[in-house]
């Protein structure tokens, strides 16, 4: 936003508005279609999608406004290659030191060696397979500016060889297709002005193979231990049952899917007619996530349109360096999107779109429209107050989880941080701290219960399901009750031992209601 404000004191005020820009307006539309039609069961959540999809239209904006200029795709392309290969080298220099056990807190999240939990450090991006995406833009950051001789060869190698480290400690096997991909991608043809050599190549897969074979002994000379191959290989897979979810989903709603961000109620809904998953808010798959959430027609127009975009330039293209270096950033989310949903991380969402919108005008060179200086300073700041609002707002609802630990553990605590303001962006939240205060008893009216019910299917948590069966159970709805505690085992397999032995506790009790639905149950999960 910023940059887009920089834009406005040229000495021309103008926007280049690329084509592809319409597809977050299209989704946009059709996210505001599904509102209308009354598809979207949690309607505030919608506010977050649009902030995302407006923030990705104008980073399109400014990648073709720049790309515009003599020398704006190599302007574009240094500056992210420069940031994201900085941002690299930091996370990999922080993985060591997670992995050494060193405590550089607050600089760097601590994570604690454990004999019995699996070692992956994740820098301070929090997440081990988010990195290794950040890693792999860092790799095609090194070949970028290695091409315009920033970096010399060997330094250019052994930064390659630092990041590829990296990307073995994350333990993503993300790093598995993306590698192999790169490898093809840059592999030398005839007419390339700067070829990286075949052989360096092959080396730095092998190198990358190296690390990765030989992780689980290293981690056991640190004290900790990490999953060989065969075990990420044969592991047990969460995101297969997700995905067959999702895939579910659109088939019994194929034209316009569960409506946005409905997936994770959905999940609950129908999560006791499949083998344990895990509970999650997308399905960790673009593609179905698009199919179950707007439906199959809006999902393979918009790959068809994304495809067609893309091929269509890459024979003109091709061998222009920002082009590749655009394709290495698009191969790398697309891969990841496969088994996540990278979009929804700025650090991702931005490049990609900039990149977008700089492809698309290398290619169509599409004309400059006039735009009035204060019009393109209010497009440029209004994104920056709401992101502000929604970050202020976003800050009680920080409060209100801290001031429920504080409850939780028996001290005092703002009380008024529990309570929703008059206006907030996410009312959901305060309705899962007045969930959180909801005792199961015995004659609860049917609107307690549709509240419970409601806010159960928005956060499918552990004790929240718990909450649900048992006010099914006291109010004489033991199917409902017997379906959520299989829900409950589907969601959460691995804290399901506690809450079985809860019920079979409380079915000594009361066995006429907790000792029918307890003796439904599935067994006890094998430790």
């Amino acid at each position: 936003m910023s940059a887009l404000a920089v834009l406005a004191f040229r000495e021309k005020s103008q926007l280049n508005l690329p084509g592809i820009m319409g597809v977050p307006v299209a989704i946009a539309l059709l996210i505001s279609a599904q509102l209308l039609f009354g598809l979207i069961e949690h309607r505030w959540e919608v506010f977050i999608a649009m902030a995302y999809l407006a923030l990705a239209a104008l980073a399109m904006v400014y990648g073709a406004t720049v790309a515009a200029e003599p020398g704006g795709d190599f302007k574009i392309c240094l500056m992210l290659a420069a940031a994201l290969l900085l941002a690299g080298l930091l996370s990999v220099v922080m993985q060591n030191a997670q992995f050494l056990g060193l405590d550089l807190s607050p600089v760097v999240m601590y994570i604690a060696h454990s004999a019995n939990i699996a070692l992956r450090p994740y820098a301070n991006v929090a997440q081990p397979n988010q990195l290794a995406l950040l890693l792999c833009m860092a790799l095609a950051a090194v070949w970028w500016l290695y091409q315009q001789s920033r970096l010399p060869a060997a330094v250019a190698a052994l930064l390659a060889v630092f990041l590829l480290w990296g990307l073995s400690l994350t333990q993503s096997r993300i790093g598995w297709i993306i590698c192999p991909a790169f490898v093809v991608m840059l592999w030398p043809r005839r007419r390339q002005e700067k070829p990286v050599s075949g052989i360096l190549l092959i080396a730095l897969m092998l190198a990358y193979i190296g690390f990765v074979l030989a992780m689980p002994a290293l981690s056991a000379m640190v004290g900790v231990d990490t999953k060989s191959v065969a075990e990420h290989i044969g592991g047990r897979s969460e995101r297969t049952v997700l995905m067959q979810q999702a895939l579910q989903m659109s088939l019994q709603h194929p034209w316009f899917g569960v409506g946005w961000f409905g997936f994770g109620s959905e999940q609950v809904r129908i999560a006791a007619d499949f083998t344990p998953t895990t509970y999650a808010e997308h399905s960790h798959n673009l593609i179905l996530n698009f199919a179950a959430e707007l439906g199959w027609p809006a999902t393979i127009a918009l790959i068809a349109v994304l495809a067609a975009w893309y091929f269509s330039m890459a024979r003109q293209a091709g061998r222009s360096d920002s082009f590749r270096f655009a394709s290495l950033v698009f191969v790398a989310a697309l891969v990841h999107s496969m088994v996540e949903f990278p979009l929804w991380y700025a650090f991702v969402l931005i490049p990609v779109a900039v990149l977008m919108g700089m492809v698309h005008q290398m290619h169509w060179q599409t004309e400059p429209v006039p735009v009035a200086r204060k019009s393109m300073l209010a497009v440029a700041v209004l994104p920056m107050i709401v992101m502000a609002v929604m970050t202020l707002d976003y800050q009680r609802v920080q409060d209100g989880f801290a001031a429920l630990r504080w409850e939780q553990a028996g001290y005092t605590y703002d009380k008024k941080a529990l309570e929703q303001p008059e206006f907030t962006l996410y009312p959901y939240f305060f309705d899962y701290f007045k969930l959180m205060k909801v005792q199961p008893r015995e004659g609860m009216s049917e609107q307690e219960i549709a509240f419970v019910e409601r806010t159960g299917y928005r956060f499918g948590f552990v004790h929240i399901l718990n909450t649900m069966a048992e006010v099914y159970v006291l109010n004489g709805q033991p199917q409902k009750a017997l379906r959520t505690m299989i829900t409950l085992q589907r969601l959460h397999p691995f804290s399901y031992n506690a809450y079985y032995d809860y019920w079979k506790a409380k079915g000594a009790v009361d066995p006429a209601r907790y000792g029918w639905v307890f003796s439904q149950m599935p067994p006890r999960e094998r430790n």
